[in-house]
């Protein structure tokens, strides 16, 4: 029994060869397709379509794609292998008007990238021309593309501490009772040099101060409720809050 079980090792040579020839067979193979695509990647490159890339830039509002091109310091002539998308989104977030960016590289040659720009929370005139206020505080010239922005009208401004403080203070408001406001009037007195005066879409006026904005028309709604309807007036939200009507308001 144990003699059928022998197996000669002249037998075993020619399936040890052909296991071994497969074996080197396979990475001659492995090594010849990896060849080639490094080859046909290094001439698709060299070539005029591989040398540009196709650049998506979204989430730009401010800014044209154009001059978010040139901010970035990217142009669709550059080639995809040269682009550092860190380099790209520093760039970009240098900016006091672009809050953050992100670059997605798709190859073979597609560079996307996606801003999410500083939002407008206030419009006005600043020596004599059209002005949109960001979140960040910083004043952008407005553009035809911008002119249909629901950002609150300002009045009365000028650029200063007070506008960089209102400008924070309406960036942390609920877009709910932000979305109400039409008009903020700079209205400073002896007393309370960050007065100001709100006009609401609700057809009220609210005097309160810069200071603690967000936080004090975090009542609006509530006081709002305890109004009847058809009686206008002003809200005062500087110390307490209490409503006026304009009957009662001194001329």
């Amino acid at each position: 029994m144990q003699e059928n079980k022998i197996i000669s090792l002249e037998d075993r040579v020619p399936v040890l060869r052909n296991k071994k020839r497969k074996k080197a067979n396979l990475r001659i193979l492995v090594t010849i397709l990896v060849f080639f695509s490094l080859l046909l990647c290094v001439l698709y490159f060299q070539t005029s379509i591989g040398s540009k890339i196709h650049l998506v830039i979204n989430g730009n509002q401010l800014y044209s794609d154009k001059e978010i091109e040139k901010l970035a310091d990217v142009s669709v002539d550059d080639s995809f292998l040269t682009i550092r998308s860190k380099r790209v989104v520093d760039q970009l977030e240098s900016q006091n008007t672009i809050q953050s960016a992100i670059v997605h590289k798709r190859f073979p040659n597609k560079v996307e990238i996606d801003v999410k720009e500083f939002q407008p929370v206030g419009q006005g005139l600043f020596s004599g021309k059209k002005y949109l206020l960001l979140e960040s505080g910083v004043l952008i010239k407005e553009k035809n593309s911008l002119g249909n922005t629901t950002a609150p009208d300002l009045i009365g401004w000028k650029q200063g501490d007070e506008l960089q403080e209102m400008a924070a203070e309406l960036k942390k408001m609920p877009q709910s009772i932000f979305q109400s406001i039409s008009e903020i009037d700079y209205t400073p007195s002896k007393d309370d040099p960050l007065l100001i005066t709100v006009f609401t879409n609700e057809g009220y006026e609210v005097r309160t101060t810069i200071r603690k904005f967000s936080n004090k028309m975090s009542n609006y709604p509530l006081i709002l409720k305890s109004i009847p309807k058809d009686q206008k007036g002003v809200i005062h939200l500087e110390v307490g809050a209490y409503f006026s009507p304009y009957s009662t308001e001194p001329k």
